[in-house]
């Protein structure tokens, strides 16, 4: 039957230590007196000495093994798991149970911490492969992750994923992998009502559902931020996620083949292909100005397979605010800031974004940008779910904190990353204000050591041990333009270039979670290195221009209808057409006009002759759009060879 703490009987406790029992002193004693008894029969003539030392030896080896598996995994260790005298039998108390609402980075490296100082659990869902001690040194009885996303995404990254040097799922790491013994749930905490203790989960079925928790991780990060410009919600790519990155890259790689594509005879083919060849990134922190470099230096080197140049190509940079780079000096930035112009890329600092309608971005100051391609990386808000909550909020909207990544107020609730509003003990910050004026910034450096902190301070709690507050100096910052290009400050050095570029790998290399998410990024960087980056577009189609449009102009890929009728389908003789056909017999051929070379169809006519096209009961009336195939006449079976 279960054991209650308050049971004097000799059990093992969750947070007590492990008792020191009879059987380690027999084992050492034993171990001892093996060899000490071969060595005195050789001594005394009743066996070789060369006998007496080999057995002494192999004795002594043996009984350092056995008493080795004895002292560090515990008494019974060595009859097995769940065997008779093992700790592991799930009687014990199940311990507090962890909420961690969020599976970002601080989320998992959280809930990987916990899940080593694991307890075992009643109904033994969280035994894992880990040993006894793991298991019973620890008040966590059970660690339970919720996330929209059954992974990961190391963010810093993103750009990487997007100019190809880096697979996107490689930047990934899968929750139910890594976190084999927590309870993983894929939905979203919708709300928390903390009196109560309990969460309201939302199921990608629609159904929602009650978590009771006895301690609180709360991680939901941030999202993105919205502008509140007219149109570009509908038209502007986000740059967040690795479906973002994805698509960004995609949505690059398809401007310019689709430019490539117009040969410029006229001024309005050179406005098309200008128009196509003009991208226009919005936000000017690191987020923005790494997507760019890398985004740019992509196109770059994809433009010469498909024929277009690099003068051809527009990059504007739009910040709002005087300077770029805000997370550095004025110093460092100017020097990005010269650096991205000898690229050819135009840096437009203190200029607001005015709209973004009509396919033309319009600046505050009246310049209009004409583009089909608008990247957004802005900055990020808090995650709405704070909102949510009866948990004491920041002015900016994040969850107010101590020091000791323990929320105000509330001991049993932890809370770090983007959303938490943690005092900078290394900026000044007190460690008893609640309500400090210096904040950590929100950076994946600060999110590496919160959570690891937060882990300790969270079994420090429940094991009734002080609790050690976060105080990290940033030792400075580091970033990535581009292949070869970085920009580093550490510590007031400033380094450019490739050192800077090196510098940004190795850092966020050593950050990234799980040796083999490591190992598949490495051979991606060799790979991008030895071969190139590959420079395909899989996921973005560009409509082809369709007869009779009045303008087709440039489509930002959705389905565009025209207003192309049937034309009236010019006769033939009842037989199969040998010879060549007479073009000017054909009168205004439209999307569903079979092309000349193909043989014509028959089909009974009212005239009496045949009629070019498919039987009527396989013809679809109604308007040609965009997305109907050029040879949608072919009936089938005709180019169905099994």
């Amino acid at each position: 039957m279960p054991h209650h703490p308050d049971d004097p009987s000799p059990q093992w406790s969750p947070t007590g230590r492990r008792p020191r029992t009879a059987a380690r002193l027999l084992t050492v004693l034993g171990v001892l007196a093996g060899p000490a008894l071969l060595v005195a029969l050789g001594a005394a003539g009743v066996l070789a000495s060369w006998a007496a030392l080999s057995l002494g030896a192999v004795v002594l080896g043996g009984g350092v093994v056995l008493a080795a598996a004895t002292v560090f995994r515990g008494p019974g260790a060595l009859r097995g798991r769940g065997g008779p005298g093992s700790p592991d039998t799930g009687d014990f108390v199940p311990g507090a149970r962890v909420l961690v609402v969020g599976g970002g980075y601080v989320g998992l490296v959280a809930a990987r911490a916990l899940q080593a100082r694991l307890g075992a659990s009643g109904d033994g869902r969280h035994r894992g492969r880990r040993g006894a001690r793991d298991r019973a040194s620890t008040p966590v009885g059970s660690v339970t992750v919720v996330d929209p996303q059954p992974h990961m995404t190391y963010q810093p990254f993103l750009p990487e994923a997007a100019g190809g040097s880096i697979a996107p799922r490689h930047l990934t790491v899968s929750l139910r992998r890594v976190l084999d013994r927590c309870d993983v749930v894929t939905g979203s905490v919708v709300a928390i009502d903390d009196a109560r203790r309990r969460a309201v989960v939302t199921l990608p079925d629609g159904v929602s559902r009650e978590l009771a928790y006895d301690v609180l991780v709360l991680a939901p990060g941030a999202i993105a931020r919205e502008l509140p410009v007219p149109g570009l919600a509908e038209r502007a790519l986000t740059f967040r996620s690795v479906g973002d990155a994805e698509r960004v890259r995609d949505h690059v790689l398809s401007r310019l083949d689709a430019a490539a594509s117009i040969v410029p005879t006229t001024p309005d083919d050179l406005a098309r292909r200008a128009r196509l060849l003009t991208f226009v990134v919005i936000g000017g922190g690191f987020a923005g100005v790494e997507a760019l470099g890398e985004l740019e230096d992509l196109a770059r080197r994809a433009g010469r397979q498909v024929g277009v140049g690099r003068d051809e190509m527009r990059w504007v940079l739009v910040e709002a605010s005087r300077r770029i780079m805000p997370e550095v000096t004025e110093m460092t930035a100017a020097r990005v800031h010269g650096r991205l112009a000898r690229r050819g890329i135009e840096v437009r600092v203190g200029a607001g974004l005015a709209s973004a309608e009509g396919g033309t971005v319009r600046l505050a100051d009246g310049t209009t940008i004409p583009t089909d391609t608008v990247v957004v990386a802005a900055g990020t808000r808090p995650h709405p779910l704070l909102e949510r909550t009866d948990l004491p909020l920041e002015r900016t909207g994040k969850v107010r904190c101590t020091a000791m990544l323990q929320v105000a107020g509330r001991t049993h609730v932890f809370a770090a990353g983007d959303g938490a509003a943690v005092p900078d003990l290394a900026r000044g910050a007190l460690l008893a204000d609640e309500n400090p004026q210096v904040l950590t910034a929100p950076t994946a450096q600060h999110a590496v050591r919160q959570a690891r902190v937060l882990a300790g301070n969270v079994v420090a709690h429940l094991g009734g041990r002080p609790l050690q507050p976060y105080h990290h100096a940033s030792a400075g910052v580091v970033a990535g333009l581009g292949r070869r290009r970085g920009v580093a400050e550490i510590r007031g050095v400033r380094l450019m270039g490739w050192p800077a570029y090196a510098l940004h790998r190795a850092y966020h290399m050593w950050a990234m979670p799980t040796a083999e998410r490591k190992a598949r990024i490495l051979l991606d960087w060799v790979a991008a290195a030895l071969l190139g980056r590959d420079p395909v577009a899989t996921g973005a189609v560009v409509p082809s221009p369709r007869r009779g449009d009045a303008d087709p102009g440039v489509s930002d890929g959705t389905p565009q209808t025209s207003d192309v009728r049937e034309a009236p389908r010019p006769t033939a003789p009842d037989r199969p057409v040998t010879g060549p056909v007479d073009l000017a017999a054909i009168d205004g051929p439209t999307l569903r006009e079979p092309h000349p070379s193909f043989p014509l169809l028959r089909e009974p006519h009212p005239s009496g002759a045949a009629r070019l096209g498919v039987p009527s009961a396989a013809r679809v009336d109604g308007p040609v759009t965009g997305d109907q195939p050029a040879l949608s006449w072919i009936t089938r079976g005709r180019h169905d060879r099994r």
